[in-house]
């Protein structure tokens, strides 16, 4: 009940605006990959991601901060694939020329 009533406590002083929400924020972890996804985003350009085992390439959909992954589409837009940024171990740039060969 004690835990229950100081978290009560924290979110009516957040609503109120008497202190700023906490917020875990794991930019160190994720910089490289961040930049990355910014500069695909800001091109419009695909990127090939090594995940968890597996492999996409495709344009990014939605990337989404909050939750720590995007969403990304291939180029015939059949697969769509969500990847948390935990997940990727490596990610780059496609070239332009590899993106109009496989449309």
């Amino acid at each position: 009940m004690k835990k229950f009533l100081s978290i009560l406590l924290y979110h009516l002083n957040v609503f109120l605006g008497n202190q700023q929400p906490v917020r875990e924020t794991h930019d160190e972890e994720f910089a490289p990959y961040l930049d990355m996804i910014e500069l695909a985003l800001y091109k419009k350009a695909a990127i090939h991601v090594i995940y968890a085992g597996k492999s996409f390439t495709g344009e990014i959909v939605k990337f989404d901060p909050d939750k720590d992954r995007m969403i990304v589409k291939n180029f015939k837009k059949n697969v769509t694939s969500i990847i948390p940024l935990s997940d990727i171990q490596r990610i780059s740039l496609v070239p332009e020329s590899v993106r109009k060969s496989q449309q």
